[in-house]
């Protein structure tokens, strides 16, 4: 008889599916809430591994479907395809290019770019459904429990799962390492605070800071520095760029986490952390010294190669420039994106990072016509501190194809386009142009084109 956990996964999981089949927006939680969690590694989750279905594939699947059978449920949205959108097309197609042009097809390139265009397919069905309130408000929250239970399983686990005194092998695989799944709950902390300053209700706020708390405690069991650095940029950011409307409770509770974090952290985290500060311990530090030499190493790889070595290229390309790179990571999300897709697609990336900015830009500019003026600011906020953790984290460890990095960077695409739906509810559209107060391109870009009567 399978556990209790087993059978309950189970339940929901298909019952998610089902659902998926009237309204696909279940299908994306259902996947989403399916990557964190990730029961194939899990011991309750043997049984499940043992009927050898693979339920990303299987909730990815459902949601498709539903696009179809649930069609009176898929927000419409104006442009069909923005621009934003459209570098998630460009970056596609210069991975398929360079199985070509690069350096050759193998395993690794073809499993990196499988894992590419699945990645990007949901993340443009995400910024389709995520674009109404309500769905909006259930991503997040499906976030939040991802985080919760992430943040327990690191709390229960035994002592096999640490090495060296850090963390591995909780969560997905995506964040299953020490320093992924640091990166990943570090992005998620703004998320979880603003869920908790929206919350409606205080069980749902409660919800929100055990959420918090455990997801605090696993980064500090984690000890991963490029984590301990997007944060610091992340709390510089949550200062500063806070809400007027809610700037001393925000500020208040900042410093409370804050107080809350030191109160769990340990001699050997700070010991770690302390490393940052200490240029001889740094130059000793092997993991340092590697990747320092790995980015110097990165950019004669992207001189030689200005077209990109192609999807999971680098690891072995890197190897005829020092053997004993050989299968490494550059650990640099940009570098990652520049040497593996070439010029051209770092530069389209660029391009969208700033474009989701733009968008967070627009969502509060707009705000005071919506339904939820101080709500959206709020959402906005914490979708920039995301943003900021996860875009600085990724500079001292490899997300490019992480698929939660590529989540934070299409919430604020799906903020705008809520905002935008709310904010021309109840106004007459005489013909398509520009949104109030701001420029054309800006309105095109953002995926609405509107003239006010």
């Amino acid at each position: 008889m399978w556990p209790l956990k087993t059978t309950l996964y189970f339940v929901l999981f298909w019952g998610a599916c089902l659902m998926a089949l009237v309204n696909p927006i279940w299908g994306v939680l259902n996947y989403m809430m399916t990557y964190q969690v990730h029961p194939k590694w899990t011991w309750w989750g043997a049984p499940l591994a043992a009927l050898g279905m693979r339920f990303s594939l299987l909730a990815a699947t459902f949601t498709i479907v539903g696009l179809l059978t649930g069609r009176k449920h898929v927000p419409q949205v104006r442009p069909f395809v923005s621009l934003w959108e459209v570098g998630v097309l460009i970056l596609v197609a210069s991975g398929a290019l360079n199985l070509v042009i690069g350096h050759g097809y193998n395993s690794d390139s073809a499993y990196a770019f499988e894992k590419v265009w699945k990645m990007l397919l949901f993340v443009l069905i995400l910024g389709r459904l995520a674009t109404t309130r309500a769905n909006l408000r259930l991503v997040i929250w499906t976030l939040v429990a991802g985080s919760l239970y992430v943040g327990y399983d690191a709390f229960t686990s035994p002592a096999s799962a640490f090495y060296l005194g850090r963390l591995e092998l909780v969560g997905g695989p995506d964040f299953s390492t020490t320093s992924g799944l640091a990166a990943h709950l570090a992005a998620v902390l703004p998320i979880i605070g603003a869920a908790f300053l929206t919350a409606r209700r205080w069980r749902w706020r409660i919800f929100a800071v055990v959420a918090g708390a455990l997801s605090v405690n696993t980064i500090i069991l984690c000890r991963t520095r490029s984590a301990f650095i997007g944060l610091v940029a992340g709390v510089l950011t949550a200062v500063l760029m806070a809400p007027r409307a809610r700037r001393y409770r925000i500020h208040c509770l900042l410093i409370g986490g804050a107080v809350i974090a030191f109160a769990l952290t340990d001699d050997h985290f700070w010991n770690r952390m302390g490393t940052l500060t200490d240029r001889e311990a740094l130059a000793q530090d092997t993991a340092t010294v590697g990747r320092s030499e790995i980015w110097l190493l990165s950019l004669r790889v992207l001189a030689d190669n200005p077209q990109g070595v192609g999807p999971g290229n680098f690891p072995r390309v890197i190897g005829s420039y020092n053997p004993r790179y050989y299968k490494r990571s550059s650990h640099n999300t940009l570098l990652v994106c520049f040497t593996e897709f070439g010029i051209h697609g770092g530069i389209v990336f660029l391009l969208m990072v700033a474009g989701s900015l733009r968008f967070l830009f627009l969502s509060t500019r707009l705000a005071d016509g919506t339904n939820h003026p101080t709500q959206t600011k709020l959402l906005a906020y914490g979708f920039l501190v995301a943003f900021v953790t996860y875009f600085v984290t990724g500079l001292g460890t490899e997300r490019f194809y992480c698929e939660s990095y590529w989540w934070i960077l299409v919430l604020p695409l799906c903020l705008y386009r809520v905002v935008v739906r709310e904010a021309t509810a109840d106004v007459e559209v005489p013909k398509l142009a520009e949104i109030p107060y701001l420029g054309k391109k800006d309105a095109v870009f953002g995926g609405l084109q509107y003239e006010p009567g």
